[in-house]
């Protein structure tokens, strides 16, 4: 066998190459996956009520139209980005108590767990006196807020903000008899029993 058959021999060994079928160069790995786009919690819920059927869609039309503060909540939501740290004391919540807090009508203010931007703490409970925390149930909107225990407790702290630009607010409490809150911000306290107002200063 003279060199140009070796020559020939050596080149059948590559299997499915060739100047014919050419062996394909290795190629860049697969394309990362385009990062998705970011949809804001309002976009989520029009989104969500689209999905809805039109029998309860009627019915949150109606909810929004029956609460005067809708459209001041929304645009509180939209264009205020001022958070003031409050803090709400209840003492003396006997078991199955129910707390009611709101602010009153007409204030450019809604309760928040704060701003992501800003790295508040957010919404927290706590009790320097009782070992365990015995709330049932805790709702809170805008304006409203609603407690309930299942146990007596001496004392349940809730740590939270107002998105406004007021320098204070003003709301009413609905307690339990015996129960009273205490409402705290940065140089401001008020301490408010059963069925009463109350006015705090935020700065």
């Amino acid at each position: 066998m003279d060199a140009k058959e070796k020559n020939n021999v050596k080149d059948a060994v590559v299997a499915g190459a060739g100047p014919s079928n050419p062996k394909p160069a290795p190629g860049p790995g697969p394309a990362a996956p385009a990062p998705a786009p970011t949809i804001s919690a309002a976009q989520m819920i029009s989104n969500d009520r689209k999905t809805l059927p039109e029998q309860a869609r009627q019915y949150l039309g109606a909810h929004l139209l029956a609460n005067p503060s809708h459209a001041l909540n929304e645009q509180l939501f939209r264009s205020c980005h001022s958070f003031k740290p409050i803090t709400l004391t209840f003492t003396n919540l006997r078991a199955n108590s129910k707390a009611f807090l709101s602010l009153q009508p007409g204030q450019e203010a809604i309760w928040s767990d704060g701003g992501e931007s800003e790295r508040l703490v957010g919404l927290s409970f706590s009790s320097r006196v009782d070992p365990v925390i015995y709330v049932r149930n805790f709702l809170i909107n805008a304006r409203e807020m609603y407690l309930q225990t299942y146990k007596d407790c001496n004392e349940i702290q809730v740590n939270l903000y107002l998105r406004t630009d007021q320098h204070g607010v003003k709301g009413k409490v609905d307690l339990p008899p015996g129960a009273s809150v205490t409402l705290q911000s940065s140089n401001d306290r008020s301490t408010v029993i059963g069925l009463s107002s109350f006015a705090i200063d935020l700065e």
